[in-house]
């Protein structure tokens, strides 16, 4: 983190002075550099190129810090999975369909999802100069470690967004040039072909592949590890099941990675064997990042509550927007030796203050006021329902709602969850079920006597969720929508949002696992570029 601190220092150096440069004073309109790191030079060196590549993952961070709806921007998928019950805050909307299920002034998918949009396709243009200098250097003969490693972050990026916007939006276009004042104003007029996009992704990845070693020297850099787990990702998508299967026994097999215990997967700063790609934030420092609430978010306001107050203990601060709904906690709660819960999510928020202590209460006991499933609801998921603690940031004050702790993307044990599904869809029935019980009896839950679609999607529910890829593993499945008409949030949540907004049961449609194109962005596109199905009705 200390080497890329430095970068950033030189990065906000770059950006400062192009700032002051762009004043109209007499004192700055010199034509001279002011700076050894002008644009050309980040695009036309290599030194530059590492520094633009430090400024990728700055720019990647951004939706996990922003404050926008509370700071919910991070979790918006995750209140749209299967396995949240969002009841509070801005979150919510997303949960009961209110924000984000359509168009006609929709402003959830006017402020979210084309902040989505415009989020990756910034980080798309910026990869595509960086690339394009990279390229250019290589053919001069500069074929050193340094900048194919920085090239191949570079593209590992540009894949990513790629993919990241093709799974959400589907009806998306290519772009591989760095925008020039030519083409600065081009309007794409057509959505381009899934064959082109993993076509582009899969020949960035390759070449990432090839090109980054397993350990980075900087903890919450890309590395073959996360590169590859994320080709087996793209095969999954595109059913390429065998190809998903060797990929993921490479990882195991070659790569310096294990599993870690229950209680050190998201502990400190998830700097330990299992971790593949984690965002960085460090306190006080350059480059280090902002704060991001994404605990605060998910911690029941169990403190609203007498005799209790704010504690490490009890996952710090909570103000309860969302949770684990009925369908994951039942999950979790089959098995009482279940690791993940006290480490991975909390279940029981203890009496800890003794000046407001309630008759008949005692110092330790449970919070147990609330019935899920009785006239009460709405308090057990305010002040009771289960918690996150995988963003909580023990190192912080308990009263504090802005959190630094690093944000895991992708670990190991989904290496295994993928490889289990990957070899049992290409009919290795023996090694899908080794795969999905290394990971079932790291938790202490034992053996599964079989591996089928359904239990390892219920095992990808009890170890993954909060992290990201709930939505995309469904929507990829062909089950996002059966499992949200199934169990999305809880029934009576579902009756409980009719009364205000609308029941999310009734409003989700089968067309709505592709997000709406917003209308803001479509009139920034050519004439007749294309809306998701469903949305133009």
């Amino acid at each position: 983190m200390k080497k890329i601190n430095l970068q950033m220092r030189r990065l906000f150096l770059t950006f400062s002075l192009f700032f002051v440069s762009s004043c109209y004073q007499d004192d700055f309109l010199k034509d001279e550099l002011l700076s050894n790191n002008s644009v050309d030079f980040l695009y036309s060196s290599s030194d530059g190129i590492a520094n633009a590549v430090v400024g990728l993952y700055s720019l990647n961070r951004e939706p996990y810090q922003r404050d926008w709806f509370n700071g919910a921007i991070p979790l918006i998928l995750q209140a749209k999975s299967d396995v949240a019950a969002g009841f509070d805050g801005e979150i919510s909307l997303f949960s009961n369909c209110f924000w984000g299920c359509g168009l006609d002034g929709d402003y959830g998918t006017e402020a979210a999802y084309g902040y989505f949009w415009a989020h990756n396709y910034r980080l798309i243009d910026i990869t595509n100069s960086i690339i394009q200098g990279g390229d250019e250097l290589i053919e001069k003969g500069d074929n050193s470690e340094k900048l194919m490693k920085n090239v191949a972050e570079a593209k590992v990026f540009r894949a990513h967004s790629y993919f990241t916007l093709y799974r959400l939006f589907k009806n998306i276009y290519l772009k591989t040039e760095p925008t020039n004042p030519e083409t600065a104003f081009d309007r794409p007029s057509t959505a381009s072909s899934k064959e082109d996009i993993f076509k582009l992704i899969r020949e960035d990845l390759q070449f990432a592949s090839e090109n980054l070693p397993y350990v980075s020297s900087d903890f919450g850099r890309w590395n073959k590890g996360a590169v590859d787990h994320l080709r087996a990702k793209v095969e999954m998508w595109d059913e390429n099941y065998s190809l998903a299967a060797e990929i993921v026994d490479e990882i195991i097999n070659e790569g310096p990675y294990s599993l870690v215990s229950s209680e050190e997967v998201f502990s400190g700063e998830l700097i330990h064997d299992e971790t593949l790609f984690a965002i960085n934030f460090e306190k006080s420092a350059i480059g280090g990042g902002a704060w991001h609430q994404m605990s605060w978010q998910a911690i029941a306001h169990y403190s609203a509550e007498p005799g209790m107050k704010q504690s490490t203990e009890n996952g710090g601060d909570g103000f309860g927007f969302i949770s684990l709904n009925p369908y994951a906690a039942d999950l979790l709660k089959e098995n009482p030796n279940d690791k993940r819960i006290g480490n991975y999510y909390i279940f029981d928020y203890l009496y800890n203050d003794p000046k407001t202590l309630p008759p008949g209460k005692n110092i330790g006991e449970p919070l147990d006021l609330y019935d899920r499933d009785g006239d009460d609801f709405f308090l057990y998921y305010k002040r009771q329902s289960p918690g996150i603690l995988k963003f909580f940031d023990s190192s912080v004050e308990p009263t504090d709602r802005m959190h630094f702790k690093n944000v895991m993307v992708y670990r190991l044990a989904e290496t295994y969850l993928i490889g289990a599904e990957a070899h049992l869809e290409s009919g290795n029935a023996g090694k899908a079920l080794e795969y999905l019980n290394v990971v079932r009896n790291r938790s202490g839950i034992g053996n599964a006597t079989s591996a089928t679609i359904e239990n390892i999607f219920e095992e990808r529910a009890r170890e993954l969720a909060f992290e990201g890829q709930r939505w995309y593993s469904l929507k990829r499945k062909g089950l996002l929508y059966d499992y949200l008409m199934d169990h999305m949030n809880s029934t009576l949540l579902n009756e409980y949002y009719s009364i205000a907004h609308v029941n999310p049961v009734e409003v989700y449609q089968p067309h709505m696992v592709n997000l709406p194109i917003p209308q803001g962005i479509l009139d920034l596109l050519g004439a007749g570029y294309p809306q998701n199905e469903g949305y133009n009705n």
